[in-house]
């Protein structure tokens, strides 16, 4: 039988090799563990830059085409203002040259415009009266 001493200073020994063991094993796999997570951030770093590029990008060509059609929405708008006045022109000309002209044909045809309105309008006086 060994003394009791020396089973002691075995016992000792195999915990710590063991003790020390499972600390370099808890260190790896805190390592491991660690490598792994800055991957993972690393990953969703870039995913994120590379969102956030797409979007600015998106933008940009949505700003644009917003310009664009703004620009577009402003000539028609200029070029609709143009044909009014134009037309309006014209039909002033026509008017003084028609009351130059013709002025009892158009004091008849207000009359008849004038005749035309107070037929639509309803015929009834106060019936409460």
């Amino acid at each position: 039988m060994k003394p009791l001493s020396k089973t002691a200073r075995e016992t000792t020994a195999k915990v710590s090799e063991v003790a020390q063991k499972t600390a370099e094993n808890a260190k790896l796999t805190a390592e491991a563990a660690k490598a792994r997570i800055q991957d993972g951030y690393g990953r969703a770093r870039a995913a994120t830059g590379e969102l956030a590029d797409r979007t600015r990008v998106a933008t940009s060509e949505l700003a644009a085409k917003g310009r664009e059609q703004a620009g577009a929405a402003r000539e028609a708008a200029g070029e609709a203002l143009e044909k009014g006045k134009a037309q309006a022109k014209r039909a002033n000309s026509k008017l003084k040259d028609v009351a130059e002209k013709q002025p009892l044909a158009l004091v008849a045809g207000a009359v008849a415009i004038g005749a035309l309105l107070g037929s639509l309008l309803p015929k009834g006086g106060n019936k409460d009266a």
